[in-house]
């Protein structure tokens, strides 16, 4: 399948859509390339078909995204093709399959504004994953020391606020096709590699910054 037309189909995805409306929302010129391009998603598990129509979910986005993404298509278009709640949905619904507890956009007023974009919660463990969401573009990684730090403060302060979690890894994810990286001790992780990222835990944990309850507490 051309990168292109994967690209191109992302924002016609719909909860439910014909063949002539994904059509006219993708810019396919052919029927017979929409046709094709559908089979291809459904064949590659993502969206499922009925008699008369399509349906695709939230999170099927984000898998064509990464597909698309993988098949070698630019950051920077299939990034305008997403929402924000596309990449917090995503990354929930992974956690949520792993046996965390998902949340997403949380906000505490005190002691001061924050908001955190996904946290999973393993209360068995007491452990969280916390997660910042980046839509980055290529010139913005150059910032990714500053935002780690922010990610560390905004976990921090969750722990005061969840005083059922002991301890916490924040972490960020991004749409980057890249190796999972460390940063003052922030996991960077492409989203792609989220899901096993979440199952190797264990296997990160020497590189880890790993925030305990009773520091951050201190800590704020």
């Amino acid at each position: 399948m051309h990168p292109a037309l994967l690209a191109m189909a992302i924002p016609a995805l719909s909860p439910e859509i014909t063949l002539e409306e994904f059509q006219a929302k993708s810019g396919f010129i052919g029927k017979t390339t929409a046709r094709g391009v559908l089979e291809y998603l459904v064949k590659s598990g993502i969206g499922q078909i009925s008699q008369h129509s399509y349906s695709f979910s939230k999170v099927d986005r984000m898998k064509l995204a990464i597909l698309a993404l993988q098949s070698g298509n630019d950051i920077e278009i299939i990034s305008r093709s997403l929402s924000w709640q596309d990449f917090e949905t995503f990354a929930s619904n992974l956690l949520n399959l792993s046996g965390y507890v998902a949340e997403c956009n949380l906000h505490f007023p005190k002691p001061s504004r924050m908001q955190i974009d996904v946290v999973g919660v393993n209360y068995n463990s007491q452990l969280a994953i916390v997660a910042d969401c980046k839509h980055w573009k290529r010139n913005d990684l150059s910032s990714i020391s500053s935002h780690a730090r922010k990610q560390a403060e905004r976990t921090s302060k969750l722990l005061v606020h969840r005083r059922r979690i002991s301890h916490a890894i924040p972490i960020i994810l991004t749409l980057h096709a890249m190796d999972i990286r460390f940063v003052e001790g922030i996991p960077l992780v492409p989203v792609a590699k989220f899901n096993s990222f979440i199952e190797e835990v264990p296997l990160y944990l020497s590189e880890i910054k790993v925030i305990s309850g009773i520091t951050a507490h201190f800590d704020v």
